[in-house]
């Protein structure tokens, strides 16, 4: 049984359960969406670079059972473990603070459907996979914090896969209040070298002088499948920063859309993709500079070795009136072997005058010189060659909380021997 036959399967339950009429009716029109476009292939220009045959032969099982989960390392702060897309609460602690509510969606329907109606509702459901999530999520989280109010500590939305052929499908829901300020740590992780798949769609809203920090974590294993979508709104002198590392599966996709709605919005996007032989990693970042005297700042770094192949596509629109903005995109790869591929690509579209807009990108190799330089002065060739991949990663994810920065630099000294 295809993919695709198991979710119209999983989609027909899903219908027929008890929940209100018009999540019902969003389903359906997902699902209608959904089906028919069925997945994009090469004449998709988002996806050209990106094939899909692997989810297209996937034969996706039911949700993982707790037995099967690995073991999580304690994390300080509040924690929300899902496991097939599902909130597991014996492994989860919700954080207590004035302000902040945090709660499961699948209780929050239960309890009070009506309040998530508008804010399930996806304002661009031409993405296949959001369609797909839109008819198929069962959980995920709904995080608000009131004007004022702030999270003192990290956020930890932790999502295990791992278990053969099973297909995860979750929900995230971030709105934050006027003045409001929120650490959210969001890490897929997995174990085995099963194949699995997760798709995952969010969307954060911020109000005017809102401050949304977000850490992005991918750790699959070397099979799995991950789509994410990110969706953000920024409102007036609010910030977005985001942060994202892809250290480990077999084909990831993550896009990252920001829409700078009104004056003095701000966001910041820095991330490190790595992909090994056997993997495909494909990053897309969309930049809506809609209203004037709005600023971005975009940084990506690439390490691709063995016979993986990297995909960034980087896009900033400067609307009609988006005057006074200020935009700059870089993205730097390093190409560790011969058969190593990359394709990058950055794009701006510029309909307003008096904007600062630069955007630039490099595919290299490692710096022989630097690499004698080191070996010179005694260092091996293989410990000078993982100093140079070590410097060019940490850089990429400069500006990391402090609280955060060790375990992420752990995560990337144990991927780099990988590549």
């Amino acid at each position: 049984m295809s993919a695709l036959t198991h979710w119209q399967a999983q989609y027909a339950q899903r219908s027929s359960g008890a929940e209100p009429a018009w999540l019902r009716e969003l389903r359906e029109a997902a699902w209608s969406g959904f089906a028919a476009r069925g997945l994009p292939g090469r004449r998709d220009e988002d996806w050209k670079y990106t094939r899909l045959s692997a989810l297209e032969r996937f034969a996706p099982k039911a949700p993982l059972a707790l037995t099967d989960l690995p073991t999580i390392a304690p994390t300080a702060g509040a924690l929300l473990v899902f496991a097939g897309g599902r909130l597991v609460p014996q492994w989860s602690r919700l954080p207590a603070a004035p302000g902040v509510e945090v709660a499961n969606l699948a209780a929050a329907l239960a309890a009070d459907g009506d309040a998530l109606r508008p804010r399930l509702r996806l304002a661009d459901a031409e993405r296949p996979f959001a369609a797909l999530n839109q008819a198929l999520f069962e959980d995920g989280l709904w995080l608000r914090l009131a004007p004022g109010a702030r999270l003192a500590e990290p956020l930890h939305v932790v999502h295990v896969g791992g278990v053969a052929q099973s297909s995860a499908h979750l929900r995230l829901l971030i709105e934050l209040g006027e003045h409001s300020e929120a650490l959210v740590v969001e890490h897929h992780l997995g174990a085995g070298a099963d194949a699995y798949h997760v798709n995952v769609l969010a969307q954060a809203t911020l109000a005017p002088g809102a401050r949304l920090r977000h850490v992005m974590l991918l750790t699959h294993g070397p099979a799995a499948i991950h789509i994410g979508d990110f969706r953000v709104r920024v409102g007036r002198d609010a910030r977005f920063e985001s942060h994202a590392l892809a250290a480990g599966g077999g084909l990831l996709r993550q896009d990252i859309d920001v829409a700078l709605d009104e004056p003095g919005g701000e966001c910041s996007l820095r991330g490190l993709y790595t992909a090994g032989t056997g993997e495909h990693v494909d990053f897309h970042t969309r930049i809506e500079h809609i209203a004037p005297h709005c600023r971005s700042e975009e940084t990506y770094k690439g390490l691709i070795g063995g016979t993986g192949r990297a995909v960034f596509n980087g896009r900033v629109h400067v609307h009609p009136g988006a005057d006074k903005t200020d935009s700059a995109m870089t993205c730097a790869n390093l190409l560790l072997s011969n058969r190593a591929e990359v394709d990058a690509k950055p794009e701006l579209e510029i309909y307003a005058d008096d904007v600062k807009c630069s955007h630039g990108a490099t595919v290299g190799q490692l710096d022989e010189a630097q690499v004698f330089y080191l070996r010179a002065r005694g260092i091996a060739e293989a410990a000078a060659r993982e100093l140079l991949m070590t410097a060019f990663a940490r850089d990429a994810l400069g500006g990391l909380d402090a609280r955060l920065q060790d375990a992420v630099a752990a995560l990337i000294d144990a991927r780099l021997p990988q590549l």
